[in-house]
């Protein structure tokens, strides 16, 4: 766990502990996705991974909640929300983000976090933990 419940805690987060631990082993894996698992062998963690922790649980909850609206405004478009309207026609257009514009949208955030937050970042041994290639004693 490379965030504590504690840890998220002072920082700012409000999550109970129950999703905070959902979100915090997906915000780990896609760590460990983009660090070739490079953290997994560490016994202490950067500040900069934490609050890269924290801001991807954080990203987490926020895209929760937009796929429960987007859910809800497919059955219901008054959930939605109106972009336009007019009276005399009666035309009213709805500001509806397709899923696959959120998908690519919050795949793009994810992936920014990622970067602000680990580039340059070294593990123990000295390894940049970004870094494509692989390591002689890797």
């Amino acid at each position: 766990m490379y965030l504590t419940f504690e840890e998220y805690t002072q920082f700012g987060g409000n999550l109970d502990e129950t999703t905070f631990n959902n979100f915090e082993f997906k915000a780990r894996s896609t760590i460990d996705w983009f660090t070739f698992n490079r953290l997994q062998k560490e016994l202490e963690y950067p500040e900069a991974v934490k609050r890269c922790m924290y801001e991807l649980i954080r990203l987490a909850e926020i895209q929760e909640q937009a796929g429960a609206v987007s859910a809800a405004a497919a059955g219901d478009t008054m959930k939605a929300g109106i972009a336009s309207q007019s009276n005399d026609g009666v035309s009213v257009s709805y500001n509806v983000l397709s899923a696959q514009a959120a998908l690519e949208n919050s795949q793009k955030q994810v992936h920014e976090t990622i970067q602000q937050y680990l580039q340059g970042v070294k593990d123990s041994l000295g390894h940049k933990l970004l870094y494509r290639g692989v390591y002689p004693d890797e």
